[in-house]
């Protein structure tokens, strides 16, 4: 086998592992903030994302799954303060 070929067949193994790993995860949950202060002011942000199968509880009201995003950003300064959100959901 030529060094073409052992390519190209790692490259189909990686790319079918790529497609199929999303199907067998479980939850998944992704969260960050920063924050900054200075003499000009202060900035304060978060990002929270995730998605969660479906299944999960017991009995007849077991939860469907859904997936959720959400963000924020406050600053402060001399001349004033700011707050944006945003959020998101599916079911």
């Amino acid at each position: 086998m030529n060094r073409i070929q052992r390519i190209t067949i790692v490259g189909f193994a990686v790319a079918g592992t790529a497609l199929l790993a999303p199907a067998a995860m479980a939850d998944t949950f992704h969260g960050q903030s920063g924050k900054a202060a200075g003499p000009g002011g202060a900035v304060s942000s978060g990002l929270v994302s995730g998605a969660v199968g479906g299944h999960h509880g017991k009995g007849k009201h077991k939860g469907h799954g859904g997936v959720f995003y959400g963000k924020f950003t406050q600053t402060a300064g001399p001349l004033g303060a700011t707050s944006f959100g945003t959020v998101s959901a599916a079911d």
